[in-house]
């Protein structure tokens, strides 16, 4: 469902009499807080875990000879790096994986005296997310790495969550316990308390690594590994 889409089904649901709204720019009144409740649902559920498989995007950059702090700045939309994930030319034979090292180690460590040029072996993230990498790179090397995303607010009416649609039911439910606790209807509260924490572990299953065999039914998965 598009953002509009799902002002409408909320504004339906909790009982607001008319129709509408037409428009989630502009609103007023209860039309506005339902779009405003939608708006604000969507990015918390975003916003409870850092690696959702949703949020997940690869990002690449080319290192330049002698220069390793920083050596990459991170991406625009940038949230939270997979330090796992780190590779120099791996579309190559002679692909190298990049062992993550800790800041204030590598502060500690070898961040002093003079640096050789070199294929470098340890990735750095900053404390501002940009990243090092050590030894400087002796040739031009591009790197690549998995992150993800920071959450994002819809806005616009045909804006969609990145949310898997299947689950967009999520968004409805969690702004109508919203709705719910602002009007002091308990019988919204409860119906779409129960309908969110439902949804929530059906997403989580789906949608966090490690966790697929949550929602299946068979014997031989019912073993959950969290991936850390």
């Amino acid at each position: 469902m598009t953002f509009l889409e799902l002002c409408q089904t909320v504004r339906q649901e909790v009982g607001i009499s008319g129709t509408g709204p037409s428009t989630v720019v502009n609103q007023e009144g209860q039309l506005k807080v339902i779009v405003d409740f939608v708006a604000e649902a969507d990015f918390q559920i975003q916003s409870i875990w850092h690696d959702w498989n949703f949020l997940w995007s690869q990002y690449s950059s080319t290192l330049s000879v002698g220069v390793r702090a920083p050596a990459v700045q991170k991406p625009t939309d940038f949230a939270n790096w997979d330090t796992r994930s780190f590779f120099l030319n791996y579309t190559s034979d002679n692909s190298t994986h990049l062992d993550p090292l800790d800041y204030t180690q590598w502060r500690s460590e070898l961040r002093q005296g003079t640096a050789i040029n070199a294929t470098p072996n340890f990735v750095v993230v900053q404390p501002d997310d940009n990243l090092i990498v050590d030894p400087p790179p002796d040739a031009t090397y591009t790197i690549t790495a998995d992150y993800w995303r920071v959450p994002t607010r819809m806005t616009a009416n045909t804006d969609l969550s990145p949310i898997p649609v299947q689950y967009h039911r999520i968004i409805v439910a969690r702004a109508k316990t919203m709705w719910g606790e602002r009007e002091e209807a308990p019988e919204i509260l409860v119906a779409s308390s129960a309908e969110y924490a439902d949804l929530l572990d059906k997403l989580e299953s789906q949608s966090l690594p490690g966790q697929g065999s949550r929602r299946f039914s068979s014997a031989d998965t019912q073993t959950i590994v969290r991936t850390e």
